[in-house]
């Protein structure tokens, strides 16, 4: 199977493994081909290696997230279109206009990101580091 030939579904294949958030030793094992010949395809493929870059479906969750903790801004775009009644064709686009608008920063996204990121830092559980647990040698004392 080492000899396996690259055949263009190959690359579809490839993104959906890495939405699932497959690594490029689990796809060479997957497509059953070394890992050099995965680098090979890249560089002789376009379409294989920008299947290859595509991001895990849990990268993008988590970057969305953090956009979502952290703020963002957005663009709107609308225009006023002058029509015709009887046929519905645009005649003229009489005004258009972009509005950008601020998305504050969301407190419980940034609470789930942090303490899923760093869950020794921002644990909130009752045995934190705020309770005091003396030593063996205190207790003998």
């Amino acid at each position: 199977m080492n000899n396996l030939r690259y055949r263009p579904e190959m690359a579809e294949l490839v993104r959906l493994l890495r939405r699932l958030g497959e690594q490029d030793e689990d796809i060479a094992r997957l497509l059953g081909v070394p890992p050099e010949k995965l680098l090979r395809w890249q560089s002789q493929h376009a379409e294989f290696k920008k299947a290859m870059a595509e991001p895990a479906a849990a990268e993008l969750a988590e970057n969305a997230l953090l956009q979502r903790a952290l703020g963002f801004k957005i663009s709107e775009s609308s225009a006023e279109e002058l029509v015709d009644k009887k046929s519905g064709e645009i005649l003229e686009v009489l005004k258009r206009r972009t509005i950008t608008k601020d998305v504050p920063p969301d407190v419980r996204a940034l609470l789930f990101y942090l303490k899923n990121r760093c869950p020794e830092r921002w644990d909130d559980s009752t045995e934190s580091q705020y309770n005091y647990q003396p030593s063996a040698e205190e207790e003998e004392l």
